[in-house]
């Protein structure tokens, strides 16, 4: 009897193509439609389009598509200005109009918030925006050696995998630091060690600008010697990275000194290092700040808390209208940035504090204040919240995340917190991200 050998995977069925109407945008830019039995997201895909699709991802309650044709666009579809658009992951929006782009992002915070927080009359304050492009003042780019062709491949990451995009130029950086990508390719093709560079970080301060260069391995005296000349000829700041973090060496200027990292924010100047987190988009960073002192509104006797206070972005300047500040930082030499750029800008007031926020037996610790501000990490502050919810302090939540600054205030608002005001920011024009601000008081 013969025997039928059976393929050990099943033949999964070819995918049909099909048109849907597009009758939203999620909170990962793509065009949303509930033409269908389920519900399908479309990267590319503008509401109000209809769009011809092939589903590449069916999951249990919907289905991920790639879009084929727009057969009836969109009148706030645009062509992009960047010519890598299509194939870069940086950005996600550059297809819809810039002064679109912010009334989703908050027509799906909005949503969230209605949803999930059962509210129904949200006060929603003026956003704040910035320029569209040449606005980014830090960003870091991948760096790939094609052997078999001998190519260098700077760029961002693509769409939904891990191939880098060539570029030559970014539109949305800072001039300055666009203008530094090519000749930084350049100067990658003439070193010994450039199948072991992985990784570019370009960074704008207010005076000067900066590379840091991140390689596997040594490098050799040799390449050290162009490199430094190369930043000697472009007039940057250049560090080395190693595989460790720590591994960081400044090959030029030689004399740090004359050449400090800062920016300006509200009058006052703010010391950095390469390892700082500071705020991408410098013109927002200035608004946003500004906006949370005006909707804090200090009495002179009051005092406030500065929770996650980073380098002092918040707490320098809000030391000129509060009694005192704490500012409470989880990296003990960001707190020691806060001491530095506090006696930079002749402030006494500014009290800088190392501790784990994420451990909540600490937070006994925390000073009873008039008010709060706090700046998380995309993920939030969950553990920090049973702590909050006791307080009767007003609270301003600066988010980079709007699930978590949903989940946090519902900690609030089931505690008694009233949500008084609330802005989008769009620190990232072109791309997903939101920031926002929400100011809670007690009822």
């Amino acid at each position: 009897m013969a025997i039928v050998k059976q393929s050990k995977k099943a033949r999964r069925p070819k995918l049909e193509d099909a048109v849907v109407e597009i009758h939203g945008l999620s909170h990962e830019a793509q065009g949303v439609s509930r033409s269908q039995d389920k519900v399908m997201f479309v990267s590319g895909a503008l509401p109000s389009e209809t769009v011809k699709v092939r589903i590449e991802k069916e999951m249990r309650n919907f289905n991920h598509a790639k879009l084929l044709e727009i057969m009836n666009p969109s009148p706030e579809r645009v062509t992009a200005p960047c010519p890598h658009y299509s194939r870069c992951g940086a950005c996600q929006l550059q297809h819809l109009q810039a002064d679109k782009q912010l009334g989703y992002k908050q027509s799906n915070l909005h949503e969230q918030l209605t949803r999930q927080l059962k509210l129904t009359d949200i006060p929603w304050q003026s956003p704040i925006t910035s320029e569209d492009l040449g606005y980014r003042r830090r960003a870091r780019l991948g760096v790939r050696y094609r052997n078999k062709v001998d190519e260098i491949i700077v760029g961002f990451r693509e769409e939904a995998n891990s191939h880098l995009t060539n570029i030559d130029a970014c539109q949305v950086l800072q001039p300055s630091l666009s203008k530094l990508i090519e000749p930084l390719r350049q100067l990658i093709t003439l070193l010994h060690a450039k199948s072991r560079i992985t990784q570019l970080e370009l960074i704008a301060s207010d005076h000067c600008d900066v590379v840091v260069m991140r390689h596997l391995k040594n490098i050799t005296e040799a390449d050290q010697k162009l490199i430094k000349k190369w930043a000697q000829d472009n007039e940057v700041n250049f560090y080395l990275q190693g595989d460790e973090a720590q591994n960081l060496h400044c090959l030029w200027p030689i004399d740090l000194e004359s050449q400090k990292l800062s920016y300006e924010v509200l009058g006052q100047t703010l010391d950095f290092n390469v390892k700082n987190f500071i705020q991408g988009n410098a013109q927002v960073n200035k608004a946003m700040v500004s906006q949370a002192l005006d909707w804090l509104d200090a009495k002179p006797e009051e005092t406030l808390l500065d929770l996650y206070a980073g380098i002092g972005n918040f707490s320098i300047p809000a030391a000129k209208h509060f009694k005192e500040v704490t500012a409470v930082e989880g990296i003990s030499s960001m707190v020691g940035q806060i001491e530095h750029n506090a006696q930079l800008n002749q402030l006494d007031n500014i009290q800088a504090q190392v501790m784990n926020l994420s451990d909540d037996v600490l937070h006994q610790r925390l000073p009873k204040v008039s008010a709060v501000l706090l700046d998380p990490p995309r993920t939030g502050a969950a553990e920090l919240m049973p702590w909050l919810a006791k307080q009767s302090s007003r609270i301003l939540y600066v988010a980079c995340e709007p699930s978590s600054l949903v989940r946090d205030a519902k900690a609030l608002i089931d505690a008694g917190f009233k949500l008084k005001k609330i802005a989008v920011m769009d620190m990232f024009p072109h791309t997903k991200h939101v920031e926002s601000m929400a100011l809670f008081v007690k009822k």
